[in-house]
């Protein structure tokens, strides 16, 4: 057993059609498995969701906190994103997109992108190639540049995001066959 919520992430990552062991890191890396978090941004619950984001995705005020309600609504956030980066066609890459445009928002990502591709590098790769440009998107010289319509963001923070879970995935794989 990962967390007391593992039963959530089976039904819900089925959602999505993401390892369940995946959907559990995430929500380890958002919020430790505690359902009362509340970041210093005002992300909410156990997947951590921003109010307008849960608006969106069908979570009200008083379900943000639910455990069963922050997974379902965090899967239709996965599912929406999956959809949004449906041209990569390597699901692993896919998975890494997914992850970063979760923690730092599509728009961010995809200026990311946009810079990568114009240094040549990959816009379809993470690793390796946009994750670079994600790393550097603190810095005045691509924030500002005029393929970055979303502006600055802590790049390294989604950097991390993004390796922490797929670490943490690795281990649970190891550990839960």
């Amino acid at each position: 057993q990962i967390s007391v919520y593992d039963h959530l992430f089976k039904i819900y990552s089925q959602q999505c059609c993401w390892d369940w062991r995946l959907l559990a890191a995430q929500a380890y890396q958002e919020s430790a498995f505690d359902p009362q978090a509340v970041s210093w941004m005002g992300a909410m619950g156990l997947m951590q969701l921003m109010p307008s984001t849960a608006r969106r995705v069908g979570v009200s005020e008083s379900e943000v906190f639910d455990p069963d309600c922050n997974i379902r609504g965090a899967v239709r956030l996965i599912r929406s994103l999956d959809s949004h980066y449906s041209f990569i066609a390597n699901r692993d890459e896919r998975i890494n997109f997914i992850l970063a445009a979760y923690n730092a928002g599509a728009g961010h990502v995809d200026d990311a992108r946009r810079i990568a591709q114009k240094y040549g590098r990959n816009p379809n790769i993470c690793r390796g190639h946009v994750d670079e440009y994600v790393l550097r998107m603190s810095e005045s010289k691509f924030y500002n540049d005029s393929l970055s319509q979303h502006g600055y963001f802590r790049g390294s923070e989604t950097y991390n995001y993004v390796n922490d879970i797929r670490t943490r995935w690795q281990q649970y794989r190891t550990i839960l066959k």
